[in-house]
């Protein structure tokens, strides 16, 4: 005798692969913002340590360089 699933068999486990599916990408996606948060924590602080090092040897071009960065940094993701 074959075995054959119901339609309400079938529905429920395309029901719960969607839902793992959903879990999964919501997990990815939090993971992203993670990452994305910290390089961009690490990328200002590198930035303001540059900044002060530029100031520190009067190196005006190399400061207004780097400030220019890290104001398009902070318009691109606040």
């Amino acid at each position: 005798m074959e075995n054959k699933k119901s339609y309400t068999e079938m529905m429920k486990a395309s029901a719960m692969t969607r839902k793992k599916s959903t879990e999964k990408s919501v997990l990815e996606i939090y993971i992203d913002m993670v990452l994305n948060e910290s390089i961009l924590k690490t990328r200002k602080t590198k930035l303001l340590k540059d900044i002060d090092a530029a100031l520190d040897n009067k190196n005006k071009s190399l400061f207004m360089e780097l400030t220019n960065e890290l104001n398009q940094l902070n318009l691109s993701y606040g």
